[in-house]
C-alpha cells in the first residue's frame, strides 16, 4: 500500500517527476505509474477535465500562422536552469557551457537526483528539489545553493510524517520560498494532508497558506505574483476509487490563485475553469500567468497540448501556440524580458527548449538543447 500511495503521489511531484526528467533527457520512453493524492475540501471539482472555453475566449491563430525565424527570441549567451541529462545543469540555450549546478548533492552514479529548480530574483542563488531514492516509499526535500554550487542546505526537511516537501519557488524579494509539501499517517498507507507552505530562509519559520487533509486534490508547483502576496498554483483533482498502481490514472489539473493573506482554509481561485491548467508561471514584468494545458503524466486523453496565458483576474485568457498533436508543449516559464521559455515535444520523449512572445505571434523552435523546467538567469 505506500507503493501505491508513493505511486500516485510522484504523478505529479517525485517519483513520476524524476522518470519525467529522465525519460526527456535520455530519450526514454516515459511512463505513468499513478495510483492516489490531497484535497481542497472547498475546492469544487470540476466536471470535465477535457472541457475548453467558449471560441471567444480563444485567440485567433494568424492567417499566416507565427513566425519562426529572425534572431532568437532568448540571448544564446544567457543561462537556463533545467534538468539535463539526468541532472540540475547551468547551460547556455544552444547546449553549449552546460555544467551540473550542485555537485556536491547532485553527484553522477548515485541514486538520489535533483530536480525543478529556480532562481533568485538576483540570480545569485538557486533552490531545488532534492529526491531521495535511496528510501521506500521516495521522499523529497527543499534547498538553496549558490550558483555556483557552494552552499548547498536543506531548507526544508522531509522526515516522517512528511513524504515530500519541493518544487519551490524565491519569492520577488528573494528572502523566503514557496513549496508544496505532502504528507502521509502513521502507517505511510494514506495521505493525510497536503499543503502550500512558506519558509523565511534566514530564519527556517515555516507558515502554511493554504491546506486540505482530503486525499484526492494535490498542489504543484507555487509561483509568486510579482507583488509577493498571492501564489499561483496547480490543483490537480484525482478521481476516487484509485486503479493499481501500475495503472495510468487520469487527473482533473487546473490553475488557481492563493492569497497569502487569508487563512489556510481559503478556497483556490480557479482562472480557467475551462482548461486543464498545469505548471503555471507569473509574468514580474507584465503581470500574467502562462501555463500549459496537458502534462502526459497528469492528464490522459485527446486535449489540447498548448500554452495559454491569463490574467490574475481571470480576464484575457489567449492561446499562445497552436500545435497539432502528436506535438505538445510543456512546462512554460516566462524570462525577465517577458519571453515566454517552454519544451517544444514533437512526439514524446523527443522534446527541447523552445521560446515563444507573449502573444504567440513568434514561435522558435529549435532542437538544440533537451532541458526539463527551464529557467532562464535573471541578467543573463
Amino acid at each position: 500500500m505506500r507503493a501505491a500511495v508513493a505511486g500516485r503521489l510522484g504523478a505529479l511531484v517525485v517519483v513520476t517527476l524524476v522518470a519525467s526528467a529522465l525519460a526527456a533527457c535520455t530519450g526514454a520512453t516515459s511512463a505513468a505509474t499513478t495510483t492516489s493524492p490531497p484535497a481542497t475540501a472547498s475546492l469544487a471539482r470540476p466536471t470535465s477535465a477535457a472541457a475548453t472555453p467558449s471560441t471567444s475566449s480563444r485567440s485567433a491563430l494568424p492567417p499566416s500562422g507565427p513566425a519562426t525565424g529572425g534572431a532568437p527570441l532568448v540571448k544564446q549567451t544567457a543561462y537556463v536552469l533545467g534538468n539535463v541529462q539526468g541532472h540540475l545543469r547551468m547551460v547556455h540555450p544552444d547546449g553549449t557551457g552546460g555544467r551540473i549546478l550542485v555537485p556536491s548533492v547532485d553527484v553522477l552514479g548515485e541514486s538520489n537526483g535533483v530536480i525543478v529548480g529556480d532562481w533568485s530574483p538576483d540570480g545569485r542563488r538557486v533552490a531545488f528539489t532534492r529526491v531521495h531514492r535511496d528510501v521506500q516509499p521516495f521522499t523529497a526535500s527543499q534547498w538553496v545553493a549558490m550558483s555556483d554550487g557552494s552552499g548547498a542546505r536543506e531548507v526544508v526537511p522531509c522526515a516522517p510524517p512528511c513524504l515530500r516537501a519541493g518544487l519551490g519557488a524565491f519569492s520577488p524579494r528573494g528572502d523566503q520560498l514557496a513549496y508544496a509539501i505532502t504528507e502521509l499517517d502513521a502507517a505511510g498507507t494514506r495521505v493525510t494532508r497536503n499543503a502550500v507552505e512558506v519558509v523565511t530562509l534566514a530564519t527556517g519559520r515555516r507558515r502554511v497558506v493554504a491546506e486540505t487533509r482530503e486525499p484526492l486534490v494535490e498542489f504543484a508547483f507555487p509561483r509568486w505574483s510579482p507583488d509577493g502576496r498571492r501564489l499561483v498554483v496547480q490543483v490537480t483533482h484525482w478521481p476516487a476509487g484509485a486503479a493499481p498502481a501500475t495503472a495510468p490514472v487520469s487527473g482533473s489539473p487546473r490553475i488557481a490563485v492563493l492569497d497569502l493573506a487569508r487563512p489556510k482554509t481559503q478556497v483556490p481561485r480557479v482562472l480557467a475553469p475551462g482548461l486543464p491548467g498545469t505548471y503555471p508561471d507569473w509574468s514580474r514584468k507584465t503581470d500574467t500567468i502562462v501555463f500549459s494545458t496537458n502534462d502526459p503524466d497528469v492528464v490522459n486523453g485527446d486535449v489540447e497540448h498548448d500554452l495559454w496565458t491569463v490574467r490574475p483576474d481571470g480576464t484575457r485568457l489567449r492561446q499562445v501556440t497552436h500545435l497539432q498533436q502528436p506535438a505538445l508543449a510543456m512546462h512554460p516559464t516566462w524570462t525577465p524580458d517577458g519571453t515566454i521559455l517552454f519544451e517544444h515535444c514533437a512526439a514524446m520523449p523527443a522534446c527541447y527548449l523552445a521560446y515563444a512572445s507573449a502573444d504567440g505571434s513568434v514561435v522558435q523552435t529549435p532542437q538544440d538543447l533537451q532541458a526539463v523546467w527551464p529557467r532562464a538567469k535573471p541578467g543573463s
